[in-house]
């Protein structure tokens, strides 16, 4: 009696196991994976206004990691269009935060320029300003 009692908690030891492992597998799929695209969309439009070039530069290579795991995964056509729409969306963030650096580069650049140039015409003309 007792090795029959032992042998129904084996198999139901087992099925939970096989429970836990098919719910492991469900999590990865591509909803999953889709849902961290969804998610890293939504980080990436509240962040990129503050984003350094490093800052922006360890974005764009999580999104192309995100990107690749969900590509691997077969699609439909409506997450195929949902998926693209994201991927949009994140180059659209990531086109902002490179222009704005590129703005703030160049207004430094004029920055230091109008005092060089302020120099030179200050010794041109011999004026103290």
């Amino acid at each position: 009696m007792e090795q029959k009692k032992m042998k129904w908690i084996m198999i139901a030891i087992v099925a939970v196991v096989a429970a836990l492992l098919v719910f492991t597998l469900v999590t990865t799929s591509k909803s999953a994976r889709i849902k961290k695209l969804e998610k890293f969309t939504l980080t990436l439009e509240e962040k990129h206004p503050g984003y350094s070039a490093s800052d922006l530069e360890k974005s764009q290579a999580q999104f192309e990691k995100i990107v690749a795991k969900v590509e691997k995964k077969e699609l439909t056509g409506e997450e195929v269009s949902h998926v693209n729409e994201l991927k949009g969306e994140c180059k659209g963030y990531f086109a902002q935060a490179k222009a704005r650096l590129i703005l703030q580069d160049f207004n430094n650049a004029l920055d230091e320029a109008g005092d060089e140039v302020k120099g030179a015409l200050k010794s041109i003309t011999g004026e103290d300003e």
